[in-house]
């Protein structure tokens, strides 16, 4: 599919009408109208000025239109050690990914660290094995095996295990930080 018709379905899937695009980028009605007819080729700056009033990107403009599968082997999995935690970024070789998911190892009384994180986005953790305890700023929120939790990332957090066993979790942040 054209990149001009994609750029057209997604300002029309968000509700936008070329006037707002117009006020976002400072282009004309007519001038995107022209690239979303394919009777204009922008520059790439334009583009990507386009593409950053729809909250998309280039490259998701040029994407195959096909499913698309990946399978991952541990093997391929970017692993990240310190003394009381693994954490195994399972999708990490993937580009332009929506998502990163982990796999997070604590060892018993191991945490995330001394430090708080606190970033844009939000995250999802479910409990393998163990328990874990989230604190977010200062609530904890314990969570057994089988429980999970969601929440926003632009709150303090870190992740703890309060107790003498390991603990996995598969965690889920977006946007992708590492």
């Amino acid at each position: 599919m054209p990149y001009g018709i994609k750029l057209r379905e997604i300002r029309k899937k968000l509700g936008m009408t070329l006037e707002d695009i117009s006020q976002k980028t400072g282009f004309t009605k007519s001038f995107i109208s022209q690239i979303e007819n394919g009777k204009n080729s922008p520059s790439i700056a334009s583009l990507k000025k386009i593409c950053m009033a729809l909250g998309t990107t280039i490259s998701e403009l040029f994407e195959d239109e096909r499913n698309i599968v990946n399978v991952f082997s541990p093997a391929e999995y970017k692993v990240f050690k310190n003394k009381s935690i693994s954490m195994s970024f399972i999708a990490s070789k993937l580009v332009n990914r929506k998502l990163e998911p982990m796999l997070i190892e604590l060892d018993p009384y191991g945490e995330t660290g001394s430090e708080y994180y606190q970033h844009v986005g939000e995250e999802f953790g479910y409990v393998i094995e163990g328990e874990i305890c989230v604190v977010i700023g200062s609530d904890e929120y314990h969570l057994p095996a089988g429980h999970s939790i969601y929440f926003s990332s632009n709150m303090p957090h870190k992740i703890r295990n309060r107790t003498d066993k390991p603990a996995v979790a598969l965690w889920v942040d977006t946007p992708p930080s590492f």
